[in-house]
């Protein structure tokens, strides 16, 4: 089998065996913000392991990406060792037990796989008499290995589900052993390949220690797809496989390397190409912090191997469009995003590469420094980083191979020195502490959003938070976080964001006996919607019953902007091409933003169409409907989805209806709240276009009555502008376009005189001419002119000199700009223009450099000028 049949075969095993099967989840793991990478199929069934989902399987079969880092220098070196990779999973959310999952394990990799029965071994938890006694039955009890907590007991924390594991493991045959003392089942050399490891989650851990039963017991396990496809087609390497031979081939073919030559190199670049191509997929874009810099960081290790094989040019954008090809049966959404991936891949290799070589140099001279030593000091690193983008592990890697190490400590001390944030590891960005939610979700149940059909419920405080600790109750004055059973308020979420509103108890029809005001609304985990509150009138507490409003104006213009969105991502795919997908939004009351996939920035004719068919949408006043279904029957009528974001079993569609058309206009996956018809949205008005990232593009726009208001003020500008110029709107663009013709002629005039003045007094500069050495030097500071000018004044000084130095300076009031030359026959002396001009701009805090017979540069300090060309002698 080849491993797309690896794939859909297991899938198909335990879908046969009453299991739903459910989708990949992104690399970047949905509702929980406390995780950088998706990194085990077990991740997005958190809810359902804690009986808090609303989906109702309680079996469950997936293939999920996964991303792992922990292993990352072993990746290459050895034969099982990946960053990428795809997990098989099968999962009982309390249904059944150790029984069912060792014998379907044992019937998938007997029967269907077809692995020889007589090679395959089984480890159990030392106290697990139960597993063992089910293994029993099946191998002979010399292959059924007992091991310890470190290797078979799985853990979530320190407290809470945890429970035995059973691994399944393969012998790859004696050659592989260490042959060190007690090398077997369990030792870390490559004969025993672990192939699925089968947790039963059993117990709960008490705070003590103790291990209390757990009411529900469940079942999670994993399986990586790329070692099953070695066992199954008689590898030793997972390289050797058909996931990995397209993307060393080509790498073979780029670098003229073959594997026998740079076996390290060449399945190092293959996973990172690999993992490159899903990350950024998943719509992640290199960055300095967090998830963006782990990108950054494996493509730039991939880079240098590159350039180490003798590759001095982009590369690895190639071999994306590889692994798309290879994968894309599996994962289809990836040829939708390939020009997306190339283009982002090749600016960062295109921005490395430009400092790798200098960055390179200076590292050696720094290494050559510091050799005798054996530490590279962690100022010298970070600057390094700081300056030229090498990463902290890329240097490290680089030391010790000359035999160094870092120090990590005052790497950090630059940091903190420098006030960067801490680009080593994941700090998140701003989430809070999901903990404290997760507990009251667990507690008091999800919260029930009624949003989409009512804006004003009565609803009970169920808890409250104050500076993210429980508290009974708030006083006025004082600002919170409630919880309610139920309620009107849209989460923030899918970009758009949070109502707004008002919690109240009225005394009598008018009297507010509690006013309470909601300035947001959040979601921080699945279940647990999260009111910010500021209490202006009397107590609220928990147990409240209290009436709960949205602020409908404010949710109205929310509608129009969301539905906006939608009509033009619809708009844009159909002026720019089907590459274009949805990368971000956000969509608030006074504006949104929509980031999209595209490489270039969009013409003036280009922006123009796609306004021009979202105002046609809007005057067409097309129905807006929105239906639950299936996930897969709403993929199948051509809904789109939002980048990276993970959809339930029942997936809600928003199609905007074209009532001339066979098709909607527009269906998208979305949870948002949106309007009735196109024509409520009112007008739609594009304010800018730019750049987010390579291969990613904004537009910011407004619509309804923000649309209004922003036209409102452009007329009242246009209208000021067209009385001081004393014109019509008419005649404005005609006006302006002879004022900026007249503004350029006079700026050339000036230009023009401000030369003919200094040259005509070529006399006074005469005077400044010294003699140093024998070597005539003239060093003078003229009024503020053009460096064109500049510069045919100091080639005229130096012609009527002849053999000597000429630096002419012009100073403004916050910047001085300057030209050097030196005479031929002084540069073949040893005097350099380019040297010169550097060291005078340090004394003038800027920059210069050049060749050796001109040189410029400029300065930031006017005030030191006439010290500086007084002691330019002595730099000469």
């Amino acid at each position: 089998m080849n491993p797309d049949e690896i794939r859909q075969a297991f899938l198909n095993f335990f879908k046969q065996r009453g299991h739903q099967n459910v989708a990949s989840d992104s690399l970047v793991p949905s509702g929980d913000p406390t995780l950088l990478f998706t990194s085990a199929g077990m991740v997005q069934f958190k809810k359902h392991f804690l009986g808090q989902s609303a989906d109702k399987f309680t079996r469950a079969v997936s293939c999920q990406k996964c991303f792992r880092t922990s292993d990352i220098e072993q990746v290459g070196r050895t034969n099982r060792h990946l960053t990428f990779f795809e997990m098989l999973g099968n999962f009982s959310f309390g249904d059944y037990f150790k029984e069912q999952a060792i014998g379907w394990g044992w019937e998938f990799l007997t029967k269907e796989m077809r692995l020889p029965e007589e090679k395959l071994y089984a480890t159990v938890y030392k106290d697990d008499d139960e597993a063992a006694a089910l293994w029993k039955k099946i191998l002979p009890e010399s292959r059924i290995v007992r091991l310890g907590d470190d290797t078979n007991f799985w853990n979530m924390g320190p407290t809470g589900p945890c429970g035995p594991c059973s691994e399944i493991l393969i012998d790859l045959g004696e050659k592989l052993a260490c042959n060190k003392p007690g090398c077997g089942v369990g030792c870390s050399c490559d004969r025993y390949l672990e192939i699925w490891n089968l947790v039963f989650t059993q117990f709960d851990r008490q705070p003590d220690g103790s291990l209390k039963n757990l009411p529900r017991k469940n079942i999670d396990t994993g399986m990586g797809l790329e070692r099953l496809a070695a066992a199954a087609g008689g590898h030793i390497s997972l390289f050797d496989t058909g996931l990995f031979k397209p993307y060393i081939a080509q790498l073979c073919k780029l670098t003229g390397a073959t594997v026998e030559e740079k076996k390290f190199e060449l399945r190092m670049m293959a996973d990172h190409a690999r993992a490159v191509t899903f990350l950024i997929g998943d719509g992640i874009l290199p960055s300095n912090e967090g998830r963006g810099y782990v990108l950054r960081r494996i493509l730039r290790r991939a880079l240098r191997q590159g350039r180490m094989l003798g590759i001095n040019e982009p590369f690895l954008h190639k071999v994306t469009g590889t692994v798309i090809d290879t994968m894309k049966n599996a994962y289809p959404e990836l040829a939708g995003r390939r020009e997306h991936i190339a283009s982002i891949t090749k600016n960062e290799e295109e921005k490395f590469l430009e400092t790798l070589e200098a960055g390179t140099k200076i590292l050696d001279e720094i290494i050559n420094r510091y050799r005798s030593s054996k530490q590279l000091p962690g100022a010298e690193v970070f600057k390094l980083y700081d300056t030229y983008g090498f990463p902290q592990d890329m240097t490290r890697e680089i030391a010790l191979e000359h035999g160094l190490t870092l120090d990590d400590a005052g790497f950090i001390a630059a940091q903190k020195e420098a006030q960067n944030k801490s680009r080593a590891a994941w700090a998140g960005s701003g989430e809070k502490d999901v903990t404290l939610y997760s507990a009251l979700a667990g507690e008091l149940g999800a919260t029930v959003f009624e949003g989409y059909s009512e804006t004003a419920i009565s609803a009970k405080v169920t808890a409250i938070l104050k500076n993210g600790k429980r508290v009974t109750s708030l006083d006025a004055g004082e600002e919170g976080e409630a919880m309610l059973d139920r309620t009107p308020f849209y989460a923030e979420s899918g970009g758009q964001a949070g109502d707004r509103g008002k919690l109240v108890i009225r005394e009598g029809s008018i009297m507010e006996k509690l006013s309470v005001d909601v300035t947001d609304t959040q979601k921080p985990v699945a279940g647990c919607i999260a009111h910010k509150v500021k209490v202006l009138r009397g107590t609220l507490s928990v147990g409240m019953e209290l009436e709960a409003t949205v602020d409908v104006k404010r949710r109205e213009r929310i509608k129009r902007h969301h539905t906006a969105t939608h009509i033009l991502h619809r708009a844009l795919r159909h002026v720019l091409g089907a590459h274009v997908t949805q990368a971000g939004s956000m969509v608030t009351p006074d504006y949104f933003r929509f980031d999209f996939t595209h490489p270039a920035a969009l013409s003036p004719q280009e922006l123009s169409a796609a306004e021009e068919i979202v105002n046609d949408a809007i005057r067409k006043d097309m129905e807006v409907c929105i239906e639950l279904m299936n996930q897969d029957e709403a993929r199948k009528k051509g809904a789109m989805a939002l980048f990276g974001e993970k959809y339930g079993e029942t997936v809600r569609a928003v199609s905007v209806l074209d009532t001339g058309g066979e098709k909607p206009f527009s269906m998208e996956l979305c949870g948002g709240t949106h309007v009735g018809r196109t024509g409520n949205i009112g007008l739609f008005k594009i304010i800018s276009e730019s750049s987010v990232a390579s291969g990613t593009r904004r537009i910011e726009a407004v619509a309804g009555d923000a649309a209004d208001n922003y036209v409102r003020r452009m007329q009242d500008m246009i209208n000021s502008v067209s009385s001081k110029l004393k014109t019509s709107f008419f005649e404005l663009d005609s006006r302006v376009d002879r004022l900026v013709t007249q503004q350029k002629d006079m700026e050339k005039e000036i230009e023009r005189l401000k030369f003919q003045l200094a040259a005509g007094e070529t006399t006074d500069l005469l005077k400044n001419v010294r003699e140093i050495g024998g070597i005539k030097l003239l060093a003078a500071r003229l009024a503020e002119m053009d460096p064109a000018n500049l510069r045919s004044l100091a080639d005229n000084m130096q012609n009527r000199l002849g053999t000597a130095i000429v630096l002419l300076a012009s100073a403004g009031k916050e910047k001085i700009s300057f030209v050097v030359t030196v005479s031929e026959d002084l540069a073949s002396k040893g005097y350099n223009a380019g040297k010169i001009a550097k060291s005078f701009a340090a004394l003038i805090g800027g920059s210069g450099g050049g060749k050796t017979t001109f040189a410029q540069g400029g300065g930031k300090a006017p005030t030191n000028l006439d010290q500086a060309l007084t002691h330019i002698g002595d730099v000469v």
